[in-house]
């Protein structure tokens, strides 16, 4: 610590967090026939291998998450299902009995 106090230390230690976003690394093993190929196309895109492999899989990843989080219907789907959640509720059991015995849960 060199000197400074703990509490100073762990302040400071604290204040660089706080300016500096955390990293985190992934590592991926490639065949020679893989790594080769990436870095011809980093360099056909006059970019680091890294800012490549980050930009393919982070525009990808997006993607993925995108097409599971929207949910697109035909016009008929969509009716039924407006349909359904215009019904009245039904008591479901299994979570009665649930919220019956655990008061924890009847807080919320």
């Amino acid at each position: 610590m060199s000197g400074q106090c703990p509490d100073a230390w762990y302040a400071r230690l604290m204040s660089d967090r706080a300016v500096k976003p955390q990293r985190h690394r992934l590592e991926v093993r490639v065949t020679p026939e893989q790594d080769a190929l990436i870095r011809q196309a980093a360099d056909l895109e006059d970019t680091t291998v890294t800012a490549f492999v980050l930009d393919t899989v982070t525009s990808r990843a997006k993607g993925v998450v995108r097409r599971h989080q929207d949910m697109v219907l035909s016009n008929q789907a969509f009716d039924q299902f407006i349909a359904e959640l215009d019904k009245p509720a039904r008591p479901v059991p299994e979570l009665v009995d649930l919220f019956k015995n655990n008061p924890k849960l009847r807080e919320a």
